[in-house]
């Protein structure tokens, strides 16, 4: 078992600013204009998934599972 990952305050910040600079409503018309919403509800939506690409740019470093631990 993994110890736990100790939460920085900076991780936390940058995901503020991510949804900040990025709103839902802007993220949602993207994907729409796109073409890709979901076409069934499912327990990754269209939105989060664009939420978690964005992170995985931000915090290129980590692995997925922390991630999306943020």
């Amino acid at each position: 078992m993994k110890p736990p990952v100790e939460e920085r305050l900076s991780d936390r910040i940058a995901l503020g600013v991510l949804t900040r600079a990025f709103p839902a409503e802007l993220v949602d018309e993207v994907v729409a204009e796109a073409g890709r919403t979901e076409q069934r509800n499912r327990l990754l939506p269209a939105r989060v998934t664009v939420y978690f690409v964005l992170a995985m740019c931000l915090f290129s470093g980590q692995a997925y599972e922390e991630v999306a631990r943020l």
